[in-house]
């Protein structure tokens, strides 16, 4: 009688795994859900499972919020000594997390592991293959960085980018890196143009930004554009340090029928993006949206700025606007870009739609990481 052959053990590592829900956590969920039924799946993190964390393993190691490694952090010299050796609070997680990690290894051997973490991420990574002769992908969540070419030294079997832009750079700084690009998918199923809205009573039309209530974002930007429009309205969904005097400028500029600050969780996203009719976003940097593919999906034009990675990921299907210029310039630069795609909206409108739904697929995601599996198995 043959005996059904076990299946190969996939081991993730995401420090914030059961605990906070940002995009790299939700990413892990969804292609390990995909995935679930192909390998055994467990993702090393510091929180329990949940139906938004299944298959967490939770680990106990001091996380960013530790009170010493904040106060060493900002303590004169100590601070720009710690960060000089990437140990400020956000690599003082991903170290104690890879620590914890290795511990769990050596009891539960695994035949893939997937890091995340930068250097501590790399430095787990190469010591799980020398140690178990098992592959290594470093899985990128952001734009080509200082830990983000830390981890790559490393010389993972596999490191993912989520651009080809993305995958050049890491490559020309880490020669011989073996690089992939696999972009991010979304659910179509969920995020499509029929389905219940929000009704946020705003003036039409209704410009939509989402996104962390900080300078980088631009949403003052994005209020100033609308602004200098005849008519419409912006709808900003976010939290941040600038949440304030946001309200504020919104107030003055805009008044109540014209402007909204709130937040949504992301099972409430569809609604809302479905309630506008248009996307922008002032971000002064994208590693890559997937706020964009979201709102392209329900059926939204899209206005960004341009540069290279946003004309890879957007390949044409946006209205972009060039950076360098002043606020006041960017504002006036925004607000006709947002004439521009919102009289385009209708004669777009399909070709976003195919083009998101050819490119951006969800299961397509699953499958592109399933193969690479395979071929490292």
């Amino acid at each position: 009688m043959n005996t059904p052959s076990r299946k190969k053990r996939v081991a993730f590592v995401l420090s914030g795994y059961g605990k906070v829900l940002r995009g790299a956590e939700r990413f892990v969920a969804t292609l390990a859900g995909r995935l679930a039924g192909r390998y055994e799946i467990a993702v090393l993190g510091g929180g329990p499972p949940s139906h938004e964390a299944p298959f967490a393993v939770p680990l106990r190691f001091p996380d960013r919020f530790n009170r010493l490694a904040v106060a060493a952090n900002k303590t004169p010299g100590v601070g720009h000594f710690l960060r000089l050796f990437q140990l400020d609070p956000l690599n003082w997680e991903w170290l104690f997390c890879a620590v914890a990690a290795r511990r769990w290894l050596l009891g539960h051997p695994c035949d893939l592991l997937v890091t995340e973490g930068g250097r501590w991420g790399g430095w787990l990574g190469r010591w799980a293959h020398r140690r178990f002769g098992i592959p290594v992908v470093d899985v990128a969540h952001g734009a080509p960085s200082r830990w983000e070419v830390a981890a790559a030294r490393a010389m993972p079997q596999a490191y993912v980018a989520l651009t080809k832009v993305a995958a050049d750079e890491m490559v020309r700084r880490v020669p011989g890196l073996a690089a992939r690009v696999i972009p991010i998918g979304i659910d179509l199923g969920r995020f499509r143009p029929d389905g219940p809205r929000e009704e946020p009573g705003l003036e039409r039309p209704v410009t939509l930004a989402v996104g962390a209530l900080e300078p980088l974002k631009g949403m003052e930007t994005l209020l100033r554009a609308v602004a200098r429009r005849p008519g419409g309205s912006l709808s900003i969904l976010g939290n941040g340090p600038l949440h304030d005097s946001l309200e504020k400028l919104g107030r003055e500029l805009l008044g109540p029928r014209r402007f909204l600050l709130s937040s949504a969780d992301a099972e409430q996203m569809p609604r809302w993006y479905r309630a506008a009719d248009l996307f922008a976003s002032a971000s002064a940097s994208e590693a890559f949206s997937l706020t964009f593919l979201e709102a392209m999906a329900c059926g939204l034009p899209v206005v960004t700025y341009d540069d290279a990675i946003r004309r890879e990921q957007l390949a044409g299907h946006a209205v972009l606007v060039p950076m360098g210029a002043s606020q006041e310039g960017a504002a006036e630069a925004f607000a006709g870009a947002i004439g521009t795609a919102l009289a385009e909206a209708g004669a777009t409108r399909e070709g976003r739609l195919a083009f998101v739904r050819e490119h951006y697929d969800l299961e397509g995601m699953a499958r592109a990481y399933g193969e690479l599996f395979e071929e490292l198995l």
